[in-house]
């Protein structure tokens, strides 16, 4: 008797260790496609805007990219609701050696590296804003990459 029922114990025995092992397959991916998600390749930090004298002088944005891929990327345009346009721009002196600055098409942004836009570097230039800024307040900054995407930042107003 214990030999008729063995193979049927056995069968039992190897769907129950299937069922286990699907369940555990499922599972698994089912909290990995749930878990964390791995940080995003382009961080913007430290983003502010210079105090502008009247709205209808333009301002000027800074900020850092921190590029954590493993692949170049490169600002490409930005934007502001508040705004009627923005520009990248870079100050540097000219063939006379007047400094001056200049819209640039693009900022490219290392894998691995970071770039800073800061005052006598690169900036966003900020036109046509829709209301005086003050300090204190703030102006989202809608900041498009080649490969990231868009990403969006609420950019401080400050007195310099």
């Amino acid at each position: 008797m214990i030999r008729r029922f063995a193979p049927v114990a056995c069968i039992r025995g190897r769907a129950v260790l299937l069922c286990f092992a699907l369940v555990a397959a499922l599972g698994g991916a089912a909290c990995s496609a749930g878990g964390p998600q791995a940080s995003p390749p382009i961080v913007v930090n430290g983003a502010w805007v210079q105090v502008s004298g009247g709205p209808e002088l333009p301002a000027a944005g800074y900020f850092e990219i921190d590029n954590r891929g493993s692949t170049d990327d490169s600002l490409v345009s930005a934007s502001s609701p508040g705004a009627a346009s923005v520009e990248l721009h870079q100050t540097m002196p000219d063939m006379s050696g007047m400094i001056g600055m200049t819209a640039v098409a693009q900022v490219t942004c290392p894998a691995g590296g970071s770039v800073t836009f800061a005052p006598g570097g690169y900036h966003l230039m900020i036109m046509g804003l829709s209301r005086q800024l003050a300090t204190g307040d703030t102006l989202e900054l809608d900041l498009v990459f080649a490969h990231a995407g868009t990403i969006v930042v609420q950019a401080a107003v400050r007195q310099v």
